[in-house]
């Protein structure tokens, strides 16, 4: 019933679009007319699915196929003689070039990687396998004489039934085997070794098939010679993998249809990983769909992936896979962080009095008594992942009408969407309109001078002798001109302040609520200095007023809310 439902989504669903599968095959073939007709045909169904006429010694095929890699034969026949030789196809040009007389195993080779290792083990091989089919010919003759009893038993070998022919054909044969099984071994990372262990797999245990299986990299298990290779082992738990792959790439204009393939595709992985432990494709499927899951599952979607990476890392993987694992991990946590942290972690103020401002004139901040109440303040500068978060919650009409709330940036925000490898940066390019309408839709306000300044000399706790947030030495304290490297930086990547505040020197400018009306002009205050300046103006005494929809790439701010 499920298959049924299938058909019939895809007979009215896109589907994605598949790689580029073209194949080249340039052939030139001696001691044989023009005009001789080769054909290109599916070793499996003996189906044609390419044909061309010899001209001037030379022929060319070209197209695509569904599925790669595909055994194939290029062959003809010629007076009831039939030709051919093996192809191993995936994508890229197969040139072969020989006499007629050379068909199956004598031709040369160049080009495709996939068939130039095919057949530098039809050449090791070639020898022995001649020698056994040259066995098997004198053997059926012989037993075809078994009436000529006195030639017949000449060749039985003493103590057994078998012909001394047959001791010889089997010996040559696990020699010939012996040389297949470590080639398949040794290139289960290639399609050569993964299409001769389906020629095999049928002979093996199965422990020893999913020990062979193991060594395949798990980007290749999706391919065709490991599709029938892992559905030999469980093809219960190989099937419910084909229809996930396949319900995810289906397509739809309505979003509850799209969860609903997301949410049966991962059942569908689960099961197969409960019936195969071995399958670290359904593992790594699993842990590839965090974004696919986060709609219906929110955070614990996160939880979801990095619970099957971690069974994927401690399976039987390559070095390349584990480190490639690794990075994977790194990000799905950082992700995860991001998502916990959509709301901003908000600190506890507690309300006092101090002498704001400084004797250095440059901080246009002179000294004097100042008294605030108590209030919430975020830990971080809002973050790009968490500005992003509310224009997503805007209307095109509100964007277009209100004042400028952001402009993008590459470090910052572009069409609403965090810069990749941003999200956790300050959220710069934010003018103070943005900013305000932020902080309401947050359940908050903009801090003021006083309440900011405040918390960056550490509240109550704070050593008022300090020349910056936490301390003395801005090095391990803000992001300024002379660590920064010239750019902005994550929120909380330095040491935080008394309050675990972090980033209150340097990084970015942050937007307070006090304005100023100077030459008729509205200026607002930005207090805590940037990645771009030098550590003077870094000091959280050092006040500075820019206009409310200025356009730089070092505003930001943070979020307080009145207890």
């Amino acid at each position: 019933m499920y298959r049924t439902l299938l058909a019939l989504l895809f007979s009215g669903i896109s589907l994605l679009s598949h790689a580029d599968n073209s194949y080249l095959i340039q052939a030139r073939i001696r001691d044989v007319k023009d005009g001789t007709v080769f054909f290109l045909k599916q070793f499996s169904t003996q189906r044609i699915i390419n044909a061309m006429r010899l001209e001037d010694g030379k022929l060319q095929m070209k197209g695509e196929l569904f599925d790669i890699p595909q055994h194939l034969w290029l062959c003809t026949t010629i007076k009831d003689e039939f030709y051919y030789c093996d192809l191993l196809v995936d994508t890229g040009k197969i040139v072969v070039e020989g006499s007629i007389h050379d068909f199956p195993n004598g031709l040369h080779f160049e080009g495709a990687q996939t068939q130039m290792q095919y057949a530098a083990y039809l050449n090791r091989t070639q020898s022995f396998t001649q020698q056994i089919d040259s066995l098997n010919h004198i053997a059926n003759r012989l037993h075809n004489r078994k009436t000529d009893g006195m030639v017949y038993n000449s060749h039985i070998v003493p103590g057994t039934y078998k012909l001394d022919v047959e001791v010889e054909r089997d010996r040559i044969t696990a020699i010939r085997d012996s040389i297949r099984s470590k080639f398949i071994q040794n290139h289960m990372d290639q399609y050569a070794g993964q299409f001769l262990l389906t020629r095999v797999m049928k002979d093996l245990s199965p422990d020893s098939l999913k020990a062979l299986y193991r060594l395949i990299p798990v980007e290749m298990k999706k391919t065709k010679f490991t599709r029938l290779i892992s559905n030999q082992i469980n093809p219960y738990a190989d099937s419910n993998i084909r229809e996930a792959d396949d319900l995810l790439r289906l397509t739809s204009r309505k979003e509850k249809e799209m969860h609903s393939y997301a949410e049966e595709a991962y059942k569908l992985y689960v099961q197969a990983v409960q019936l195969d432990s071995t399958r670290t494709d359904g593992y790594m499927a699993l842990a590839s769909m965090s974004e696919r899951l986060l709609p219906f599952k929110d955070v614990e979607a996160y939880n979801i992936a990095i619970h099957y990476l971690q069974k994927f890392m401690a399976s039987d993987i390559r070095a390349h896979e584990y480190e490639a694992a690794v990075k994977k991990m790194e990000d799905l946590q950082f992700r995860k962080w991001l998502k916990l942290n959509e709301e901003p972690e908000m600190i506890t103020v507690n309300g006092g009095s101090f002498e704001m401002g400084s004797t250095y004139k440059e901080d246009n901040n002179p000294p004097h008594k100042v008294k605030v109440d108590s209030f919430l303040i975020s830990r971080y500068e809002i973050t790009n992942y968490q500005f992003a978060a509310f224009l997503s919650t805007l209307s095109p009409e509100k964007l277009k009408n209100a004042p400028p709330l952001y402009y993008p940036c590459n470090w910052g925000i572009q069409n609403g969407k965090p810069v990749p490898g941003y999200e956790a940066h300050p959220a710069i390019y934010v003018t103070w309109y943005g900013a305000q309408e932020y902080c309401k839709w947050a359940g908050g306000r903009l801090p003021t001078e006083a309440e900011w300044e405040f918390a960056a000399r550490g509240g109550n706790y704070g050593n008022r002798d300090h020349l910056y947030s936490g301390g003395m030495e801005l090095d391990s304290l803000g992001w300024y001109t002379g660590n920064s490297g010239g750019k902005p930086h994550r929120v909380g990547t330095l040491k935080p302040n008394e309050l675990g505040l972090y980033d209150m020197s340097g990084n970015v400018w942050e937007w307070c609520s006090d304005t100023q009306i100077k030459d008729g002009k509205e200026y607002v205050a930005v207090r805590g200095g940037t990645w771009f300046n030098e550590r003077a103006i870094c000091r959280p005494t050092c006040r500075y007023y820019i206009f409310p929809n200025s356009k730089h790439f070092n505003n930001g701010f943070r979020l307080v809310k009145d207890l």
